[in-house]
């Protein structure tokens, strides 16, 4: 796991705005477990012992701290211990995994403390998918905790989408949606955000280092999200990152977009899964679950899955071309088989050996679907924290 549970996740999160006002620097340094009490904060951070008390005051009438009694062994009065509130701040998560819409709470620690999911056909259309979403946000705001503020809801999406006006634009997976505006399924003042699923993913991998990444997904879809060196998230249009769309001459097949001849159609899990697995691939079963089946499938000689590294390997290659990346990551259930990771590793060197220039960093993505989850509700928790800690 990226996050660590008992210190919370935001201390990963390169914050937006500086973090010079005492308050905020008690606050992190209790969150990130490097202080748990006053005289602590007095010692570590240099601050006179009545800012310590005035500010650690004004975070428990916040209700972001809380002060409860050490378990004291030794002699002495026990010493009192300050710990984050949990769950003082919660966000909502939705994501779409294989036919069914699914919402999340994530909490100041990183746990999700409520889930809720349905069924979606893909025979929905805007009105079924609203409906969902309002039933959904029913269902989980009864298990939030009643003290607890939701700071919003972020919208993990795929398919085609327009952060702008809110409007989910297409998703394959229920081509009678189109243009759902989600922000008028909520109150107006309420907080909606809507944000790439694999933008969510990249932002973790670039916590780790400053280097240029590009993050490729091969599974039901295709696509990419690109970090610069700073790690800023390129987001690009509406449909940024969708080279699954991009045209292979030769190919005639339709796809789910309503062109014919995509890149998917000759390596989604959507198009292959059934020539590749046979009878094990059930249409629209979880990512996850085809991961494991993937795993220990021996599809050296299946010429569909050959196919497929080939123009997995030249989609990489020419998207590397536009942005060269430091690094390349990828994610999804076809490189969990050792056979196609090796097979696609070996196709893609052999095709970047140009001008001398050096290859780009290669490795699968271990980020579980947990930590994807955590990294859309990072940037909406964050802004709301550094507000209530403004006041």
């Amino acid at each position: 796991m990226i996050f660590k549970q008992t210190t919370g996740f935001l201390s990963h999160l390169p914050i937006t705005q500086p973090i010079t006002h005492d308050k905020e620097r008690i606050f992190f340094a209790i969150l990130n477990g490097q202080i748990t009490t006053r005289r602590e904060a007095v010692k570590l951070l240099k601050i006179r012992s009545t800012t310590v008390s005035e500010q650690v005051t004004q975070l428990l009438d916040s209700r972001l701290l809380t002060e409860t009694i050490s378990q004291h062994s030794g002699r002495g009065r026990p010493s009192m211990v300050l710990v984050v509130n949990p769950n003082r701040l919660v966000t909502l998560v939705f994501q779409v995994i294989s036919l069914s819409l699914h919402v999340f709470a994530i909490n100041l620690v990183s746990n999700v403390i409520a889930h809720e999911q349905l069924e979606a056909s893909p025979e929905c259309d805007n009105s079924a998918l609203a409906d969902k979403i309002r039933q959904l946000y029913d269902n989980i705001i009864q298990k939030i905790p009643k003290s607890a503020e939701v700071t919003g809801c972020v919208f993990s999406l795929g398919g085609v989408f327009d952060r702008q006006t809110y409007h989910w634009i297409h998703a394959s997976r229920w081509p009678k949606m189109n243009n759902l505006n989600i922000k008028s399924i909520f109150p107006p003042e309420y907080r909606v955000v809507l944000s790439r699923t694999l933008d969510d993913e990249l932002m973790l991998h670039v916590l780790e280092r400053n280097k240029s990444t590009l993050l490729l997904h091969w599974g039901y879809g295709v696509g990419v999200a690109f970090s610069t060196a700073d790690n800023y998230i390129n987001i690009g249009g509406n449909a940024f990152g969708e080279i699954g769309h991009w045209n292979i001459p030769s190919q005639t097949k339709p796809c789910q977009c309503g062109q014919v001849g995509c890149l998917e159609t000759v390596t989604a899990l959507w198009s292959i899964g059934t020539d590749v697995l046979a009878d094990k691939f059930k249409a629209h079963d979880d990512e996850e679950n085809v991961a494991e089946i993937l795993a220990s499938s021996d599809l050296a000689n299946n010429s569909t899955m050959q196919q497929a590294i080939s123009h997995m390997a030249h989609a990489a290659s020419n998207i590397c071309r536009v942005f060269f990346p430091s690094r390349l990551i990828v994610s999804g259930p076809f490189v969990k088989n050792p056979q196609i990771w090796a097979a696609f590793c070996d196709s893609f060197q052999q095709q970047n050996r140009f001008f001398g220039q050096a290859l780009p960093e290669l490795s699968m993505s271990q980020i579980s679907r947990n930590s994807r989850i955590y990294g859309a509700a990072l940037p909406v928790l964050e802004q709301t924290l550094i507000e209530l800690l403004a006041q």
